[in-house]
């Protein structure tokens, strides 16, 4: 019953942060929100590194690559979310978002952490036909004032790259330092960088549009992902095995897609369901080959 509730409670966790995201940049400034979010989720985790009695110190030989860890996981990939949350469509970020596992594969391949498998090719090129399908409706869909599915989409997509990029490249950091200080350092660094782009951005920030969805999906984007992710992840493996684990919470886009129509009221065209299905078949098939590729320590949802 306590794994069930556990699978239950991460995959909803997933599925409901394109949508919490969605209700949140109506009401408050894209970059303004990611300042917020990060910036309450990195305190927690000084807070808990701090009770942990965690020192700071990383050789110098890594000082680079944690910048370009904070610059990955905080200003580019939270620039790329919200703001393509807000041109774009919750369900379609489900979908983008179901491709992490498949751009870390590709990632390992080119850092030789992983062995090239043909068949897992040949499964990852269903995903892309999916994409494709998705993002060509958008090329021929009729112009809608305020919208942009097709920028949305392009910033989603590079939400999730950036995102894979950091998880793949943090792999061997969190080895080494472990995954809370892995994530505090990345996090800390990250949202110092990002304080140029707050205060550029703080003008827009208004909070007259904020009602208690608003308040809900900012605490769900904050203490349940931006935070809480390491701790959910981390106590979930150690109960459940990681391939059992990663299947389960594959389920995550559809719930996204089902729940973005019942309570945003988003409209599912033919093309995008062919191109989600693909798209979420591919990915089903890829981890079937093999599930263990990621560090489930610092593979939760992104963003």
């Amino acid at each position: 019953m306590r794994k069930f509730l556990l699978v239950f409670f991460l995959t909803f966790t997933a599925a409901f942060t394109p949508i919490a995201a969605k209700y949140v940049v109506g009401a408050i400034s894209p970059l303004s929100l990611a300042f917020l979010r990060f910036g309450v989720a990195t305190i927690l985790l000084l807070i808990v590194f701090k009770l942990r009695k965690e020192i700071f110190r990383i050789d110098r030989k890594d000082y680079f690559l944690f910048l370009i860890l904070g610059a990955l996981v905080i200003p580019i990939n939270q620039f790329c979310f919200l703001e393509g949350i807000k041109l774009s469509v919750a369900s379609h970020s489900g979908v983008m978002y179901s491709l992490t596992p498949l751009i870390i594969y590709l990632i390992s391949i080119k850092l030789k952490n992983e062995v090239f498998d043909l068949k897992k090719l040949l499964t990852i090129s269903l995903t892309v036909i999916g994409i494709i399908i998705i993002f060509y409706e958008n090329i021929i869909a009729p112009k809608v004032e305020g919208v942009n599915y097709l920028l949305g989409d392009t910033l989603l997509f590079l939400a999730v790259a950036s995102w894979s990029v950091y998880l793949a490249l943090s792999q061997n950091m969190v080895t080494k330092y472990g995954a809370l200080k892995t994530q505090t350092v990345s996090f800390l660094i990250g949202i110092i960088l990002y304080v140029p782009i707050f205060l550029f951005d703080v003008s827009n920030l208004t909070f007259e549009n904020v009602n208690g969805w608003v308040i809900l999906g900012y605490l769900h984007l904050t203490i349940l992902v931006a935070f809480g992710s390491y701790f959910l992840y981390s106590y979930s493996v150690k109960i459940i095995k990681t391939s059992t684990l990663t299947t389960l919470t594959n389920t995550s886009p559809v719930v996204t897609i089902i729940f973005s129509w019942l309570l945003l009221k988003e409209n599912l065209s033919y093309f995008f369901i062919a191109g989600a299905s693909i798209t979420m078949i591919g990915v089903f098939l890829t981890q079937r080959i093999k599930d263990d590729s990621i560090n489930p320590k610092i593979a939760a949802q992104g963003s």
